[in-house]
Order: structure tokens, then sequence, then C-alpha cells
């Protein structure tokens, strides 16, 4: 599945001050488990980037039942996308050439491997921002559905 341009812009614009995405993830049992992140891009126009600092229930999660959802709600337009589809967790210490749903690990973390040094969540106000942000890999998700709702028409699958 293809991220249109629309999609890939509205993205971008969480890392700059806008919305947070909501990643989805549930245990072998079914039991979700929602968290709201900041740190997203695309990759290639079929992968869907999180900065994985913060998330041992995610990381669990993942692990047991490695299928994702990410909600977003584009900041100005109120429309929502909700993306599903498979999600690892990339990190350094994969092989080089070590491939996941057709992506390669080293391309991912040689893009994203840091995103602190790209994106730094200078929006974050001082007295709740951590000291030194500690990124342990990317989460992962290849976009295999998109279900978007535009307020201005009827919900529609894309």
């Amino acid at each position: 599945m293809i991220l249109n341009q629309e999609i890939r812009k509205a993205l971008q614009t969480v890392g700059g001050g806008g919305s947070v995405v909501y990643l989805t993830t549930a245990s072998k049992e079914g039991i979700p488990n929602i968290v709201g992140e900041r740190f997203v891009s695309v990759f290639r126009n079929e992968y869907i980037f999180i900065a994985e600092m913060f998330a041992q229930k995610t990381r669990v999660n993942i692990h047991e039942n490695p299928h994702g959802v990410i909600t977003m709600v584009h900041p100005l337009r109120g429309r929502t996308w909700t993306f599903t589809g498979p999600i690892t967790i990339l990190q350094e210490g994969y092989p080089d050439d070590y491939v996941w749903e057709g992506l390669k690990a080293s391309d991912a973390l040689d893009e994203w491997g840091n995103w602190a040094l790209k994106e730094p969540p200078s929006e974050v106000p001082p007295d709740i921002r951590p000291p030194v942000l500690v990124q342990r890999g990317i989460i992962a998700l290849k976009v295999d559905s998109i279900t978007s709702f535009d307020p201005d028409s009827v919900g529609k699958s894309l």
C-alpha cells in the first residue's frame, strides 16, 4: 500500500509540533495497548517508523503478536487515518543483510537510527523534556491497509 502525498505531509507535521499518532498493539491474548507517539516518519512510501524509546508493553506485544495499528488525526483539518499491517522493532545488532517485509534493517537504521539528531523535541516544554533521549530502535509498520475519515464526507477505505 503506497502512502500518498497528503498522508506523508500530514505525518511530517507531527515532528514539527503537530498532532500525536497513536500506536495500538495487542498481546497474544488480544489485550490492547495504545501509546501516543511524536517521533514518526514515512519511509519509502509504504512503511511508517516510530522511534522506540520507552515502549515496554508495546515491545512485548510486538514480539507476541506482530500486527499493529497507527491512528492519526490531521491537526488542522480533523481528518483521520488508520494504518494497519505487520509490525516489528528494528535495532542495532541485526546482520547487515537482515530483511523484514522487504525492508533491509540496515537501510532503515542508517536513515532513522537516531531520531533525536534529526528532530529534536524543541516544542516540548523544558520542565518535562528528558535531559537525554535514548532511542533503542525503530518500530516499523508496513502499511497493508488504510482507512480514512474526512469530516467533509463519509468514512471510506482507500
